[in-house]
């Protein structure tokens, strides 16, 4: 929606008017106060063809702003990316430029609709997109049409595994040279040494875990290699009249096995359900059109795959966060990409949960009275009267927090006791503090064996789903997430 320049907040006068070609506009961009780095608005403004009238922070969990120019012909939106840690010297393996030459390239040489690269800048690491029509929420939309786009989405997939990925020449792309190498490279592509100053938690934990059962049952085979998008399916494409206009957020593509992107289209449609429940006849679809096999239970190695990767960049996300940051999205995002890897890890095993005794979480007590009046105001006091989208967002959730902060200051000791109770039936060793007692387990982890993984797996699900509900007040966005059959 356009959000006229008179309004913006922190917005500065940068020339008196200009002629559009209609009317006699006034001119306004937004100055530093909004974080974004002043010195590239004008190479955005060039590249873009036209001053900028807005730039506005979009609530995602990637950062990622939406501009308007000011344009002859009318109003223009651009999508506008910027990558802070290879601006800062710190490039990660899966940067905002690799990403880019791959839009670039498919743009260029296939048919796979994706956004236009209007211009990237080495400086600053900002890429201006185009923005493609459609909307991405796939799972509010009618039944018929979802059935359409699923369909038309699954023909894109296909098209893209069916081109040769041997013949690419794409910067920071690695071939896996053997089958064990199309796991194993994506996983190696996400540990974090940043992560080690930090003490073990619960998800550290689970994280270890996950990436030994991985490595225990790590696929021996591949049937080809291809070009992945690795976060493919519902919520990262666009749509319109039933259609697909453009694939979106190409972060973690690579090579590897086509089974991996079913795997990622599994989570995808957890999070935005879009195929009523039933991926069957969409992965049939995809599998006629590619000329590929579909390995159910590779299928749900690489759901997994997705989900511990998850778990193990995430804490980097939420511990010690920047302010500015989706720090509740964030947190509640972990939590639950937390027990939805117990979730596909038992999958795999043919398991189902485990009913564990809850926490007595009871809200409204009078021992947390204070977190209760501070999310109050926030959600009362402050909410209604802020008009920018991303700044209601932060207080918003800053209230989730609040609550969050309340549940855990309350029953956060119990259900520690109970963790560490938990990890000392495995080590067989009575750890004086949780903290050791994380650390002897993550130790012991790197050697576990695949016969001993399920009493790991049964203590890691009951820690997730205590966390769930400490974490009550910041997962209820995804309280209609459910796992499809895939059969």
């Amino acid at each position: 929606m356009h959000r006229p320049a008179a309004n913006l907040r922190r917005a500065v006068t940068v020339g008196g008017t200009r002629n559009t070609g209609e009317a006699e506009t006034s001119v306004t961009r937004p100055d530093a106060g909004l974080d974004f780095p002043p010195a590239a608005l004008p190479w955005i403004e060039q590249v873009g063809g036209g001053p900028l009238a807005s730039l506005t922070r979009m609530v995602v969990r990637r950062e990622a702003w939406r501009g308007e120019i000011v344009a002859p012909g009318g109003p223009r939106e651009l999508f506008v990316r910027i990558d802070r840690a290879s601006a800062a010297g710190k490039p990660y393996s899966r940067n905002l430029a690799r990403e880019t030459a791959l839009i670039r390239w498919l743009s260029a040489n296939s048919a796979i609709p994706t956004q236009k690269i209007l211009g990237w800048n080495d400086a600053h690491c900002v890429a201006l997109q185009s923005f493609e029509p459609g909307r991405a929420d796939l799972n509010n939309a009618p039944r018929e049409e979802q059935h359409a786009v699923m369909l038309h989405f699954m023909e894109i997939l296909a098209e893209l595994h069916c081109i040769d990925a041997h013949a690419l020449d794409l910067p920071g792309f690695e071939m896996p040279a053997t089958p064990e190498e199309h796991s194993l490279l994506e996983l190696r592509a996400v540990e974090d040494p940043r992560l080690a100053r930090f003490s073990p938690d619960a998800s550290s934990v689970l994280a270890a875990f996950g990436q030994r059962w991985l490595l225990n049952h790590v696929p021996h085979s591949v049937e080809r290699t291809v070009l992945l998008q690795g976060d493919t399916g519902p919520g990262n494409f666009m749509f319109e009249n039933g259609r697909v206009t453009a694939v979106v957020d190409w972060e973690w593509a690579h090579y590897g096995d086509p089974m991996e992107d079913i795997g990622n289209l599994w989570l995808r449609d957890f999070f935005t359900p879009s195929c009523n429940g039933d991926l069957t006849p969409y992965v049939r679809h995809y599998a006629e059109r590619a000329g590929v096999t579909v390995d159910r239970q590779k299928a749900i190695y690489y759901f997994v795959h997705q989900l511990v990767r998850s778990v193990m960049t995430i804490p980097g996300l939420t511990r010690r966060p920047d302010w500015k940051s989706t720090v509740a999205l964030n947190l509640g995002y972990q939590a639950l990409c937390d027990i939805t890897c117990c979730q596909a890890i038992g999958l795999w095993h043919g398991l189902g949960e485990e009913a564990v005794e809850p926490l007595p979480i009871v809200d409204g007590s009078e021992a947390g009275e204070l977190y209760q009046t501070l999310a109050a105001q926030l959600e009362k006091g402050v909410m209604p009267e802020v008009n920018d989208p991303f700044a209601a967002a932060m207080a918003g959730g800053a209230a989730g927090m609040v609550r969050y902060l309340e549940r855990l200051h309350l029953f956060g000791p119990q259900a520690d006791a109970l963790e560490l109770e938990g990890l000392q039936g495995l080590l067989g060793t009575r750890p004086g503090s949780l903290g050791s007692a994380r650390r002897e387990m993550v130790s012991a982890l790197h050697t576990l064996r695949s016969e001993d993984e399920l009493p790991v797996l049964r203590h890691a699900w009951a820690v997730a789903q205590r966390n769930m509900q400490l974490m009550g007040p910041l997962v209820e966005r995804w309280n209609w997430c459910r796992v499809p059959r895939l059969d």
